[in-house]
Formats: C-alpha cells, structure tokens, sequence
C-alpha cells in the first residue's frame, strides 16, 4: 500500500503498476492521499479500513473482476456510500451497462488522459462532499445543533451490532424539562425555543467529548455515556440536571426558569434488558419515577428495579 497523507483520500484498485504510478503521479497535488491495492481482495479491505472519499476500480484484475467487487461494495454498510469510478480499455456497451448497474458512478477509459482524470476525480469528490454535507444536516436538530432522532436511531442500531462485542458497557439517559408547555402556554413558543436552546447548551457544557447528544423530540433529550459505571453516569446526568436549573430568560411576562428530569439506565449492568430496543423503554420508566419524586432530580432504572 502507497499512501499520502491527507483528507480526500482515493483508493486505487488495480493490478497494473504502471496504473499506480501514473494515477499517483497525475493526483498526488490534487487529493489528500492516495491508497494502493493491487487486487480485489486487498481493495475491499483497505476500503472498509480506510473509508476513502472516492474508489478507482479497474474493470477487469486476475483474481475478481471489478464488477464483481463492485457489487461486494454496494452490500457493506461501511462501503456502499463511497463512489466508485471503473478504469476501463474495454468500451464493449454491455460491459459497461454492467458496471453501471453494479453501482459505478462514472468510468475512465484507458489509457489514462491527466485531464479527463482530473476533471472526473474533481468532480467526484466535489459532489460526495456535497452529499456527506447534506446528509449530516440531516442527521442535526436545526433548533438546538445537537443530533436529532435519525441520528439517535443510527448510534444505537451502531451499538445494537456489537451486542455480544463490548458488552454495551455504556449509559442512557433521557432528559425532559419539567412542565414546559406551560413556558409554551405562559410565554409563547419563541420563548419556549430559546429554553430548549438554552438546555441543549447547558448539557453540552457538561457532557465530555466522548458523550453523544441528542435531541429526542419536543422537549426531549438523550446523553449516551460511555465507558462509565451507572453511579459515575448517574453523577454527570445529575450535573446535566443541575445546569438546567440555573437558567434564567428574561421575558415581557417575567423571569423564565425551567427544570429538568432524567432518567438513567445501563445497560450491561441490567439482566432485564435482552435486546436494545428495551433500553429507551427502560430509560423512560426511570425517568417516569423522577417526575413522581417531584421532578428536577435523576434516577437510575437500578433504583426502581
């Protein structure tokens, strides 16, 4: 494997090195870095280790051809986003139609020109780019910054696949704010997304860099927490909790303070739980004792169990 640091990244896949060294030579100022395999099985490695931007794959190699490697790709979820481009002397229409329909985005014809190379890679990694843009924007809660329901689903079903893996040695929490129509009712819904707002940041503040934020639905939030026990989990949510409790908006009706409850569950440390989807289930009930112990508090599910 060649490689060149950088942030675009390209994976080569082809057998021929003269192929390499002309690509490399063509690219190597244009993108970050380049990535080399010289067969299929090599390639479908390095593409799931290295999530290129980009993949060029040469049509036809020794021991599986592109189009066949092209459909392994389009079947793994780490690889079926990732563009690929055929590199191609064969202009046979009916070859052609089969890499299209194995998923190709573009092809190459050999032998390589720098300019259509350049003019096709460019725009490859420019509209990949514009896709990754656009679906991270959906995947954040444009009121609040935090990532929203898809994104919650997507880092749990993540999770869900290394069930038996790591254990689930994480925690979950659901954070609701206490009485919060009312702010709605009392105060108008400008005023009541400045408090969701506010609450977003004041768990941002708390929350460490390896915790995972979301924003559940209307005046609904989740902290994923990792690698803690539930009485070190439980600490950082009550500090959540806390932090709410200290805000202060000024409104033409008077001061706006608002309250939070949560509601804490851990998984790996709970025999209940026998798939993932019980885990918000869980969370929720813990959080349904906070609210009947008078609200502003968190709980764990081990506390209730």
């Amino acid at each position: 494997m060649v490689r060149r640091s950088g942030s675009k990244s390209v994976l080569l896949i082809d057998d021929d090195p003269h192929i390499h060294d002309l690509v490399a030579f063509h690219l190597e100022d244009q993108v970050g870095s380049i990535v080399s395999a010289h067969d299929a099985s090599s390639g479908l490695s390095l593409a799931i280790q290295e999530s290129p931007a980009l993949i060029l794959l040469d049509i036809r190699m020794p021991d599986e051809d592109g189009v066949s490697l092209c459909r392994r790709l389009q079947n793994i979820p780490e690889t079926r986003d990732i563009p690929v481009v055929f590199l191609t002397g064969c202009e046979e229409q009916d070859q052609l139609a089969q890499a299209f329909d194995a998923g190709a985005v573009d092809y190459i014809k050999k032998p390589i020109c720098r300019t259509e190379l350049l003019a096709r890679v460019t725009a490859r990694l420019r509209a990949k780019s514009n896709l990754d843009r656009i679906r991270e924007q959906a995947r954040v809660d444009g009121l609040t910054g935090l990532g929203n329901r898809s994104a919650l689903d997507e880092s749990l079903l993540e999770r869900s696949s290394n069930w038996d893996k790591d254990g689930l040695s994480f925690s979950l929490a659901i954070l609701d704010l206490d009485h919060f129509k009312k702010i709605n009712d009392e105060h108008g819904h400008r005023m009541g997304d400045q408090v969701l707002s506010a609450a977003a940041s004041s768990f941002a503040r708390i929350s460490r860099p390896c915790d995972s934020l979301f924003r559940y639905g209307g005046d609904e939030f989740v902290v994923i927490i990792p690698g803690e026990d539930s009485s070190d989990a439980l600490r950082i949510v009550q500090r959540m909790v806390e932090s709410v409790d200290r805000i202060v908006l000024p409104s033409p009706r008077g001061e706006v303070r608002v309250t939070c409850s949560a509601g804490l569950i851990a998984p790996y440390e709970s025999q209940a739980i026998l798939e993932l989807s019980q885990v918000l289930e869980f969370a929720d009930q813990a959080l349904y004792h906070a609210k009947r112990l008078g609200r502003n508090r968190a709980v764990s599910y081990s506390e209730i169990a």
